[in-house]
């Protein structure tokens, strides 16, 4: 399982990243955090803390790719 940083990290590589602006549950988080692009502020994320599309792997190996080749 990816940690909270990977899972910022993450978001702001992900091109399928998106939130419920009208989600209750967005409204009653501190504004800085909903405010800050995360997997678990996502729609694809789960209650099971999984990525309903799968990205998660598939965006760090990627950004291990990366990093190996600078």
């Amino acid at each position: 399982m990816a940690s909270k940083e990977q899972l910022r990290k993450i978001a702001l590589y992900c091109d399928e990243y998106k939130t419920d602006e009208n989600s209750s549950i967005q409204s009653s988080v501190d504004p800085f955090i909903n405010n800050m692009k995360s997997c678990e502020n996502c729609t694809h994320f789960t209650a099971n803390h999984k990525c309903d599309i799968n990205l998660v792997d598939k965006i760090l190996s990627s950004m291990a790719m990366e990093l190996d080749n600078k």
